[in-house]
């Protein structure tokens, strides 16, 4: 399911899959526990394995201020080491999958 975000540094995406999404939380959001469910439904329904980093943004001040990270939850999607894309607003399951499938399609 979730690999943990190979440690704290922001240089880190470059050790990253072709293709991956990394999970900013903090342990105590609620929001961030639901977002995380919504992740794991669609990881479930997806017949391979998603490309899924966890990060909890406590332990990476550094990459959260270089990646200027407004708010958690947020789901990076990371295209050859760069940040191609966040997303703050998890509105639902099908959303969501949708979101996941047009990026890893491209």
């Amino acid at each position: 399911m979730f690999t943990p975000f190979p440690g704290d540094r922001p240089e880190a995406l470059g050790t990253l899959p072709h293709e991956a999404l990394v999970f900013v939380h903090t342990p105590l959001c609620g929001t961030c526990q639901l977002a995380r469910r919504m992740l794991e439904v669609v990881d479930a329904a997806h017949t391979n394995r998603l490309p899924l980093y966890d990060l909890d943004a406590n332990l990476a001040p550094e990459a959260m201020q270089s990646w200027k990270i407004e708010s958690v939850p947020a789901l990076l999607y990371v295209k050859n080491g760069e940040i191609a894309h966040v997303q703050y607003r998890f509105g639902d399951v099908v959303d969501l999958a949708d979101a996941i499938r047009q990026f890893l399609e491209r």
